[in-house]
């Protein structure tokens, strides 16, 4: 289905979905947030329930049959992008702006141009500013072609729709004047002098009054063109050189590191720019500022014996011969301000691009344009211009591949080019495997006269030795981002500045360093050549510390498993920490686990398992950060293999146990527990035993065996009491949620009575939230739902007082039962949505499933059977994933209830029976209720 946006929506809606299709169709594919949404189009003062008529507009888009879907952070139009006018006009534009064939550039254009039907629903303003620039391009191309005449007209209506529009204007007086009405073009100058001064209270800018004495006097003057020859593959910088061709002259300094493509969009813009500098168009390879002058002038037709010996006349000079004309001249390569002084025109018509690796101050009145690497989409875009569009179409993830291991740096992506260009046999896989090894990437980045490492190695000896040490240091740590916190100790600032400044390094947000991906091999590379092994390992060391120093003072109390177990290193925990602990995590997440493996490495076995255990207390444990948790231990363990400590072998073994135990991979964890459990038993680490005993007492828990898990929990208990509170309380727990399972209730109520009483003495407040919540269920077995409310609320509130969310959704998910079994559903569908949002926000599986039985539950009590038949269908295959029996038979039981009350006997009797049969094999309190079932669900008619 087509989406049209660039005029009335089509297809054609209600006024407020309208508006709500447009949006999304300018995001096309992209999620947007919800927020977002409502500011959009209600303003700043939405209505109160704008949230849920947001939602009955997305329903009725959905009607009409548009893929607007719906994700956690809000709504995405799950189009193609070349499905909405929007975005099909953007990439003719963009294939417009690197087309080098005119007459191809004109047409496509003008297909461009006529996607617009009308004004915009949403961002008219900005959408309009398209369209502008792509009406003055196309414009350019016509008239470049000679079709004045057919211009004028059109020209005109544009004219009226954009009477602001200089440039425009001087467009129409251009083609009228070359089709020999001098005196319209001198009326439209008039005309365009009386709106500017009557709207905006200005005279015309210099190039529209230029351009009218030029008509005037029906002359101008022979051109001059010394630039190079512009890349035919020019590809991307869309922003940057909109700036530039929407400048009015002046200096710009376009400024960014080796390789990034400073001379080829500085030589691109000077040649989209020479018929508005008509006057001449140079260029300088900067080496002195004497001889750049003595190049410029003799561009300029001063004869060599008019050229003065010094610098001073000659820039006199060269300020006098371009006074009053419009020159365009790109100065490349500049090093210094003091290069730049002496050559720029005194005269206001002239426009100087000035390319530099530096950021340069002291230069007056300068506009900067800093240049990044290309986007990924940019880089395959000019990769395949390079190659052809069938080599790169054969093999697209390849060619992306590619565009990633060369950094999206446009040298690297044409020296790549370059290479699979002169070798037509090469797949592009081919040089995918030859770049993926990043010790030799550098060697593959060379074509002829074209390397990265060159460009590097030029920078990098024009540094002083501190800075090019500072160079090293960021190399050899190899993290994709150094904040505040681990530069402080190991780097000066000014010395920082300079690497920035010589565009080695770029700053990003507040005191925070991100060193390129080539940049950073370059780095490595002599660090490794030029510093010696302890003093490259001290810079990881240090770093390690400086984290350990942050993190280890955001840690928290979890009622895992397995308790913190690693010796300190002597770490002193920094007083400054971060004011949003959580923030801070999600901020520095990728560069912490990246420190781990950066430590595991260079084999700094114990640093990198201190570190990692401080991240699950401090992050990975608290917000299901698995991958995170697995990277970080996997990588240690290598590491202890390689150096032989059993030990910390056996403890980050433990936790990985954990991490499974809390995906819900149960067998994996058994696994984890088991191997531990014998390691540290032949280490005679009894507190270590006990850890791995309480895992895999939790596993069989839920695994449904637990004579098993009994034996493991009450072993685990036995070596930890009085030894570890913490620990001892959740072999407790786990034993009294075995005893409630049962149908012990007594003994359930007892252990976790004691559980709860232990948690406190350890100041464990999940703890001892986690046993209310134990308790509570052991009251809602037995119907007592007073009780059973009052445990489960307090412990509800005491979980909201740790930020624990997750521990939050399952006290929420005990509540709403409690409600739901009292009749109170609106309150308890509230609790159970809630629960179900946040087990999802952290990937819970379980605790998705559970929330969503739960969901199934309400709407059986609501008497929504046939809904609730589909829940708890849909839930079956999810407890057979997880292996958890216990789940399945609930599952069952009330599948069962739901087939009795929609008159389905023999559904019924299919679901109690393997209900009954799971739950007689378990052994667990439900046997003896499964009598009850059929007259307790029997369907109403049938039991009045």
């Amino acid at each position: 289905m087509e989406v049209r946006i660039l005029g009335p929506v089509e297809p054609s809606v209600p006024p407020k979905p309208a508006q709500i299709l447009a949006v999304l169709a300018v995001e096309c594919g992209k999620v947007v947030p919800v927020e977002r949404l409502i500011d959009l189009i209600w303003g700043e003062e939405p209505p109160p329930q704008a949230r849920k008529s947001l939602q009955v507009h997305i329903s009725s888009l959905r009607r009409a049959g548009l893929p607007v879907e719906h994700r956690a952070a809000g709504y995405v139009l799950s189009a193609e992008p070349e499905s909405v006018d929007l975005h099909a006009f953007r990439k003719l534009v963009s294939r417009a702006g690197d087309e080098a064939d005119l007459k191809v550039k004109a047409d496509v254009l003008g297909q461009a141009l006529q996607l617009w039907r009308g004004t915009p629903v949403v961002f008219a303003q900005t959408l309009d500013v398209q369209r502008l620039a792509a009406a003055e391009a196309w414009v350019d191309a016509e008239l470049a072609l000679g079709r004045h005449a057919g211009l004028i007209d059109r020209l005109g209506a544009f004219v009226t729709e954009y009477p602001l529009a200089e440039r425009l204007r001087g467009q129409l007086m251009t083609a009228l004047a070359r089709a020999g009405r001098r005196a319209d073009a001198m009326r439209v100058f008039r005309e365009t002098r009386k709106v500017l001064v009557d709207e905006l209270g200005v005279e015309p800018g210099e190039q529209l009054q230029k351009l009218y004495r030029d008509v005037l006097e029906g002359s101008r003057d022979s051109r001059r063109n010394y630039l190079p020859r512009d890349a035919g593959d020019f590809t991307g910088r869309d922003r940057e050189l909109g700036r530039l061709l929407d400048g009015d002259g002046g200096v710009w300094w376009i400024e960014g590191p080796a390789g990034v493509g400073k001379s080829a969009l500085a030589v691109h813009a000077a040649h989209r720019l020479a018929d508005r500098y008509p006057d001449g168009q140079l260029f300088v390879d900067l080496h002195s500022p004497s001889g750049a002058l003595d190049a410029l002038l003799r561009a300029m037709d001063v004869p060599s014996e008019r050229i003065p010996e010094s610098a001073e006349e000659r820039a006199a000079l060269w300020r006098a011969r371009v006074s009053g004309r419009r020159v365009v001249i790109v100065l490349d390569g500049v090093t210094s301000v003091s290069q730049v002084r002496p050559l720029l025109p005194g005269s206001p018509g002239c426009l100087t691009l000035i390319t530099s690796r530096s950021r340069l101050c002291g230069l007056e009145g300068v506009r900067r344009v800093p240049l990044d690497v290309l986007s990924s989409d940019e880089a395959v875009t000019l990769l395949q211009r390079i190659l052809g569009d069938d080599r790169v179409s054969a093999e697209p993830d390849q060619a992306q591949e590619v565009a990633r291991l060369c950094g999206y740096l446009p040298l690297a992506v044409r020296i790549t080019g370059a290479r699979l260009a002169g070798r037509a046999h090469w797949p592009v896989s081919k040089l995918v495997r030859r770049l993926s090894d990043e010790r030799s990437r550098l060697d593959e980045l060379v074509a002829d006269d074209l390397a990265v490492r060159a460009g590097l190695e030029l920078t990098y000896r024009a540094l002083d030795e501190n800075v090019r040490r500072a160079y090293r240091i960021f190399g050899f740590l190899g993290l994709p981002e150094v904040p505040s916190f681990l530069w402080v100790h190991l780097l000066d600032e000014d010395v920082l500045d300079q690497l920035v400044d010589a565009r080695l390094l770029d700053v990003i947000g507040s005191a925070r360093y991100r060193m390129h991906e080539l940049v950073r091999l370059h780095a490595r590379e002599l660090a490794e050549a030029e510093d010696g092994q302890q003093e490259r390992e001290d810079v990881v060391r240090r770093a390690v510390v400086a984290a350990l120093s942050t993190a280890d003072g955001l840690t928290e109390q979890l009622f895992l498993a397995v308790p913190r177990m690693q010796d300190s290193l002597g770490v002193v925990t920094s007083a400054a920490r971060p004011t949003d602990k959580d923030a801070w995590f999600a901020r520095e997440e990728s560069l912490l686990t990246r420190l781990v493996e950066r430590a595991a490495e260079l084999d700094l076995a114990a640093m990198a398992c201190q570190l990692a255990e401080v991240l699950v207390f401090a992050w990975f444990g608290l917000r299901n950060r698995y991958e995170a948790w697995e990277r970080t231990h996997t990588a240690a363990l290598e590491a202890v293999w390689r150096t032989g400590d059993v030990r910390l072998e056996a403890v980050l073994r433990c936790s990985l146990g954990q991490m499974h135990y809390k995906r819900d991979n149960l067998e994996q964890a058994r696994s984890w527990f088991d191997t531990a459990k014998t390691l540290f038993v032949n280490l005679g680490d009894q507190r270590g035993e006990a850890v791995a005993m309480n895992g895999i007492g939790m596993v069989c828990r839920d695994l449904g065996q637990y004579p098993c898990a009994l034996e493991a929990l009450g072993r685990a208990r036995e070596l930890l009491e009085a030894q570890d509170l913490e620990g001892e309380a959740h072999a407790l727990y786990g034993i009294g949620s075995i005893k409630r399972e049962l149908g012990d209730d007594e003994g359930a109520f007892g252990t976790l009575r004691l559980a709860e009483t232990i948690y406190r003495r350890a100041r464990s407040r999940r703890g001892e939230a986690l046993a209310a919540r134990g308790i509570g269920l052991v009251h809602r077995a037995r119907g007592e739902l007073d009780d059973a409310e009052d445990h489960i609320r307090r412990a509800h509130e005491m979980v909201a007082g740790t930020g624990d969310e997750l521990l939050g959704c399952y006290t929420a998910q005990a509540w709403a039962k409690v409600l739901l079994r009292k009749g109170f559903l609106d309150p308890a569908a509230e609790l159970i949505q809630q629960a179900l949002d946040g087990c999802r926000d952290v990937g819970d599986r379980f605790g998705e499933a559970l929330m969503r039985r739960t969901l199934g539950e309400w709407k059986l009590a609501a008497g929504d059977h046939a809904g609730a038949r589909v829940v708890l269908t849909d839930l079956m295959p999810v407890w057979n994933e997880l292996s958890l029996p216990l789940w399945r038979a609930r599952t069952l039981r009330d599948l069962g209830a739901v087939h009795a009350r929609l008159g389905d006997v023999e559904g019924a009797d299919r679901s109690w029976r393997e209900a009954a049969g799971l739950f007689t094999r378990l052994g667990t309190r439900e046997m003896g209720e499964v009598r009850q079932w059929p007259a307790q669900w029997a369907p109403p008619a049938l039991s009045r």
